[in-house]
């Protein structure tokens, strides 16, 4: 590797970096975002909007960068994405910040696909394993990383810094990018597709936004999340009949004649489900189970992550040094199957901590050569002039795989959590008005133990008092010991005896709300270790059809001998 290579890899990882951090750092700085501007009903559109234009831009760039240089690319990303930040940190309000969290979106998605254009024109597939291997680790390093600086930057300055942080990191990624990467020049000239970038959106936005509101927002049987549906479909339709009939469409679909384009997509699909179903509901399990402090709570993927940094570098260098990559990506997604299928069956409320810790860092073992390996075997596949879009692809399908994986593996849990919990609940809370969906945070299904227990005793003022409604309320409230019902059924007591009974009660109330609370959250620890189980069931199934897709994958062999004077010519 030559100095203009090290020098344009810098600056490449610092705008992946960028990028993959901000996926996970702003998460952590929304509460107080939504506290200072407002909008909570907008709450989830800070991500959303970001999701959408990061999907949508990148395979939109990766054909761009078929057909301008890469550097003139890259460089246009970078600043895409540091305007948004910079904007971001400027909102004043939460249609602002949705807004500009939408320009940022399509820079970040821009650097994804770019980057990983521009590591295939600098080296060649031989030597390529070691830097997509890299690629992989410093977007892992990213997502431990952005929840604990999201936290930092919010307590300790405001909120405004997680955007504003990106500001210098960004600079120098230009300054990189702009005084040593080489124009890498597209092989041949290609026209943009414009007409398929439009028709494109009109499948991807309906199909992004049901599997984002599915379960949450809006019922799966609701008809705006059907409406969507059969939105996606018509305008699948309409961006398939465009990519036929056009000379150079946005997405050649011709690429899935190749065997190892098409079962290495299709393989990433599923990765990218069983990836996020494995990552993104450990923390509920680790913070309310096994009772780690919610404080830490951005450090509890940490172990999963470290196994893989450690899978993806690993395998890229023995790709780059054995000149095959199907074995090891059989072995790593054998290795993640059987992983999920254990922590299927070992999981429970009383696992030990340092077993779960173990399992972690062993399936991130096996998540880790997804990474690099099915890129660097498209790119290994297709013909240089059409890298980017090969390659921009990849990436496409391993996103829309995590936004329907995280969608269907988020129903079970919900469903699960609330059979289980309501079957787990003490008697007397099954019929009485407990929002179950507060309970899966536990600080606030206790916030409204303390909340009803004040109710409860305003409520018996008034009905000592001679308050006929409060009375009728108390006598129906199920979470009433029926020896105070039998003293609320008489006549109204003394005067002077009031104080003396409301703080007998109160006594006692206290004694029974601490009993239900501990009830409910046993009851809570247990309904979420069965429906974590069931979430893993159903992601080894998931890993286990992509484990299909990847046995199907030809296996050739990586070329060696560089591209980069060619490219670069």
């Amino acid at each position: 590797m030559n100095k203009t290579q090290l020098m344009t890899l810098i600056g490449v990882f610092l705008g992946i970096f960028l990028a993959a951090l901000d996926q996970t750092i702003v998460a952590t700085a929304l509460p107080r975002i939504v506290q200072d501007l407002g909008g909570m009903d907008k709450y989830a559109w800070v991500g959303t909007s970001y999701l959408l234009a990061s999907t949508i831009s990148v395979p939109i760039f990766g054909r761009l960068s078929d057909i301008v240089s890469s550097r003139s690319l890259l460089l246009i990303a970078v600043t895409i994405f540091l305007a948004g930040s910079a904007l971001s940190g400027l909102s004043t309000d939460m249609n602002q910040l949705i807004a500009f969290r939408a320009v940022q979106g399509v820079g970040g998605g821009a650097l994804f696909a770019v980057a990983t254009t521009t590591i295939g024109l600098l080296f060649s597939p031989r030597e390529r394993g070691r830097f997509q291997g890299l690629f992989g680790a410093v977007f892992a390093l990213a997502s431990v990383v952005g929840p604990w600086l999201g936290g930092v930057l919010t307590d300790n300055f405001s909120w405004h810094w997680v955007f504003y942080i990106n500001m210098p990191v960004g600079a120098v990624a230009v300054y990189f990018i702009a005084v040593f990467m080489p124009r890498l020049l597209p092989a041949s000239n290609h026209r943009f597709d414009f007409g398929g970038a439009l028709t494109m959106t009109l499948w991807t936005v309906p199909l992004l936004l049901a599997t984002s509101w599915g379960g949450h927002q809006y019922a799966w049987s609701s008809p705006i999340i059907l409406g969507l549906f059969a939105t996606t479909i018509a305008g699948l339709f309409v961006f398939y009949y465009v990519e036929t009939h056009t000379r150079e469409p946005l997405f050649d679909l011709t690429l899935l004649q190749n065997p190892v384009f098409r079962w290495a997509s299709i393989a990433l699909f599923f990765f990218g489900a069983a990836f996020l179903s494995a990552m993104f509901f450990l923390p509920l399990y680790l913070i309310q189970v096994k009772g780690i402090s919610a404080t830490l709570s951005g450090l509890t993927i940490t172990p999963l992550t470290l196994g893989a940094v450690i899978g993806a570098v690993g395998s890229g260098q023995i790709a780059s040094r054995w000149g095959r990559y199907k074995p090891l990506m059989l072995l790593g997604m054998g290795w993640l199957i059987v992983n999920l299928v254990v922590m299927h069956f070992i999981i429970r409320v009383d696992t030990p901590l340092w077993q779960v810790l173990a399992l972690m860092v062993s399936m991130g073992l096996g998540l880790g050569p997804g990474m690099p390996l099915f890129t660097l075997a498209v790119q290994n596949a297709v013909p240089l002039e059409r890298l980017g879009t090969a390659s921009s692809a990849t990436q496409f399908f391993r996103q829309i795989g995590s936004t329907i994986g995280i969608a269907l593996m988020g129903a079970v849990l919900a469903a699960s959590l609330q059979t289980q919990i309501t079957a787990s609940l003490p008697p007397q809370l099954r019929s009485a008005n407990v929002d179950i969906s507060q309970m899966r945070d536990p600080s606030a299904f206790e916030k409204t133990f303390d909340e009803q227990l004040q109710g409860t005793l305003e409520q018996l003022d008034k009905a000592l008092s001679g308050d006929a409604a409060a009375k009728k309320a108390l006598l129906q409230n199920p979470l009433l010991p029926e020896k105070l019902k039998t003293l609320l059924a008489g006549p109204p007591p003394p005067a002077q005896y009031k104080s003396m009974i409301l703080a007998k009660v109160k006594e006692e109330l206290g004694k029974q709300a601490e009993e239900l609370k501990k009830k409910m959250s046993e009851a809570l620890s247990n309904a979420i270790t069965n429906a974590m189980k069931k979430v893993y069931l159903y992601a080894a199934v998931i890993a286990l059809l992509g484990f299909v897709a990847t046995l199907l994958i030809p296996d050739q062999q990586l070329k060696s001998g560089s591209q980069f004077k060619a490219a670069t010519a």
